[in-house]
């Protein structure tokens, strides 16, 4: 048996050890949700998988895992130092050229891993995965979005057909669109679309108003309200109310120096706190539970909001409204009843179910990529497991078939190249019909074919370099 013929069964017999080990040697620790005021496991509820990210783990589930960053900067960052890491020192080992071609080549390959890295990040923030959807047990209990944007917000991706589609496969039965600073177009547009399909759900038309650096989405209204026109927070709280419409402060923990405090917020009159949900700086434990200890001393509703503009796809927070006799109601009484309830702050109706976030030392973040790997690894149910397995030896088997594997890399170049300028052009389709309210489409656009240019010219110099 010759020295290459062993190697290669050493190759097939690792990558096989580590599959059995992923399969049958890693312990199982299902993904819980919980209830976000106690901490504790959500009860009567349950997570659907979708088929697709059975079968297709590593591309439709994996990215789940970066979803569910408690510190998105730090983990990410520690992601992208190891992989410049091992690329520099396996290069060092491995290359064995001139000083000067071998310094090229490690540089080459720190360019490849950084526009790769951003390309992932990309396909996170852009690719329309499939959606884990909430069921409940109880028959009286509906599932609400309290917070999302559309297009019609100035920094939103989502047309009203994919936030309607988004909801839907989400679990919600009832959402609620708070463009920023007016109410748009989209929640009578998804009304009218929703009746048309005979589609089950409805929607809340909202507004989220930044006054004086302040957030609140006011729920319910059927008028835009101006925030030129109001003195003070409190009065605007009471232009919502006088409308029947709720008043919900949303991310609270978006900035870091907030310019009013959480008791100011409470009496100015607003009717709720968001202790859920997305927002540019992580929610830490001990500002969750001063906004809690704070709706608890002044019987303020708690709830969870998306924050969805359509950038990205996993959702991680529902928010559970109890509706007694809901199969007697008509919808536009469910939006009633919610928005009364919100009112009259009937918080024992209400909770918050999310996905858990564990917030470690900043130094934790050091080892993320092996640690988070591992704890997404046992997460997987049997069936995951199966599919990175049998993809892990397709893809292992694809590559040591090819011979010349710089023509794949040039395929996959070119192919990325094609991909990114028709996303391009897609938002940019998109952004006619929004340009006089959308502001971050273009730009988006732009950064798409500027990283067209850098991934056509990494295809041309790896073929150049070929030859």
């Amino acid at each position: 048996m010759t020295n290459k013929m062993k190697k290669k069964r050493i190759w097939w017999l690792i990558v096989i050890l580590a599959g059995l080990l992923v399969l049958f040697f890693l312990p199982h620790s299902s993904r819980e949700l919980i209830n976000a005021e106690t901490g504790l496991r959500a009860k009567n509820v349950h997570l659907t998988a979708p088929l697709s990210a059975k079968i297709f783990a590593p591309f439709l589930d994996f990215p789940f895992y970066f979803y569910n960053f408690a510190e998105p900067k730090l983990q990410l960052s520690s992601w992208l130092i190891w992989l410049l890491a091992i690329w520099l020192i396996v290069g060092f080992v491995k290359l064995r050229t001139p000083p000067l071609k071998k310094c090229l080549s490690l540089l080459r390959g720190i360019i490849v891993i950084i526009v790769s890295f951003l390309l992932f990040v990309l396909y996170l923030f852009l690719f329309p995965l499939p959606q884990y959807s909430l069921n409940t047990k109880n028959p009286n209990e509906i599932f609400l979005d309290l917070h999302s944007h559309t297009i019609y917000s100035h920094d939103g991706s989502a047309t009203l057909e994919r936030s309607i589609l988004w909801h839907l496969n989400c679990g919600f039965d009832g959402w609620a669109i708070t463009e920023h600073n007016w109410i748009g177009a989209a929640p009578l547009a998804q009304e009218e679309m929703l009746r048309k399909n005979s589609i089950d759900g409805f929607v809340i038309a909202g507004q989220e108003i930044n006054f004086n650096g302040s957030h609140i989405n006011a729920l319910g209204i059927k008028k835009d309200i101006d925030k030129n026109r109001y003195e003070s927070l409190s009065d605007l709280v009471k232009a919502v109310h006088r409308q029947k419409g709720a008043v919900i402060v949303p991310h609270f923990w978006g900035k870091r120096k907030p310019p009013l405090s959480l008791e100011e917020l409470a009496k100015t009159g607003v009717d709720g706190f968001e202790i859920a949900g997305y927002s540019s700086r992580p929610l830490k434990p001990k500002l969750k539970k001063e906004i809690i200890t704070l709706c608890k001393k002044y019987n303020l509703v708690m709830v969870g909001g998306s924050n969805w503009h359509g950038w990205g796809s996993f959702c991680d927070v529902w928010t559970g409204f109890r509706m007694d006799n809901r199969q007697k109601l008509n919808k536009k009484a469910h939006k009633k009843t919610i928005l009364e309830a919100l009112r009259k702050r009937e918080v024992s109706r209400f909770r918050v179910i999310t996905y858990p976030k564990k917030f470690y030392t900043k130094s934790h973040y050091i080892f993320e990529p092996f640690i988070g790997t591992f704890s997404y690894l046992c997460s997987l149910d049997n069936w995951q497991r199966i599919s990175w397995f049998f993809w892990v030896l397709i893809i292992c088997s694809f590559l040591r078939s090819i011979k010349d594997k710089r023509q794949i890399a040039i395929f996959l170049w070119f192919l990325v190249t094609l991909t990114l300028v028709a996303k391009g052009i897609s938002l940019l389709n998109t952004y006619q019909m929004v340009d006089t309210v959308n502001e971050i489409l273009p730009s988006v656009s732009r950064w798409l074919f500027l990283m067209a240019v850098v991934t056509m010219l990494l295809a041309i110099t790896n073929k150049k370099e070929r030859r």
